[in-house]
């Protein structure tokens, strides 16, 4: 009797090294799965060719992310959106649906009526401008990435020793150290920024 030899396939992990690189953690959010949040993203940009993502909170305020856009500019380099996706479910009071949008603080427009952004009005909250989201499987290693500070990388803070506990949002810059040291995350979703990048919304 022949025995058939039977294999198992194992698709190689796939690590990102992009230049720049806007990380974040994402998951449920004010009753809204992370499966419907994508859905409703992805209806966005199906209708006016980008989608909107917001979030709170003292990290990578507009202002952070458009000098680091204009960091990768300046070397012709693309920033890519990396979302990782975490269990932790965030809920809040005062819920409203945001209808404004700003790249000042100054001047408001009004946001498309398809976009959907939700949360408290009384605190701040902001937006990346994003296209092209997709589901991903890869990896990255955060040891690999310094953060960034101001206008420039900072070669003294990398985001395997930044981005945890309560930092989840992050700049980083592709600039290998020690081959050695690794902390690896899971990518299960990324994009392209889109102009105008990140606003201000209220």
């Amino acid at each position: 009797m022949k025995i058939k030899s039977r294999f198992i396939i194992v698709s190689p992990v796939v690590m990102i090294n992009k230049s720049h690189i806007f990380l974040m953690k994402v998951g449920p959010y004010c009753g809204y799965s992370l499966d419907e949040i994508i859905h409703i993203k992805q209806k966005e940009e199906q209708t006016i060719g980008r989608f909107y993502w917001g979030y709170s909170g003292v990290f990578c305020r507009p202002s952070a992310v458009m000098a680091f856009v204009s960091h990768a500019k300046a070397h012709q380099q693309p920033v890519s959106v990396l979302l990782s996706s975490t269990n932790s479910s965030y809920s809040t009071q005062n819920l409203t649906r945001f209808s404004q949008y700003s790249v000042n603080k100054i001047d408001w427009q009004p946001l498309p009526s398809e976009v959907l952004l939700v949360g408290n009005n009384q605190a701040s909250h902001f937006a990346f401008v994003g296209r092209k989201l997709k589901k991903q499987n890869t990896k990255i290693n955060l040891a690999d990435y310094c953060s960034f500070k101001g206008m420039f990388p900072d070669p003294n803070k990398y985001l395997d020793d930044y981005f945890h506990y309560r930092v989840d949002k992050a700049c980083g810059y592709y600039s290998p150290r020690n081959p050695t040291i690794q902390k690896i995350l899971t990518v299960d979703y990324s994009c392209e920024l889109s102009d105008p990048h990140c606003v201000y919304i209220r």
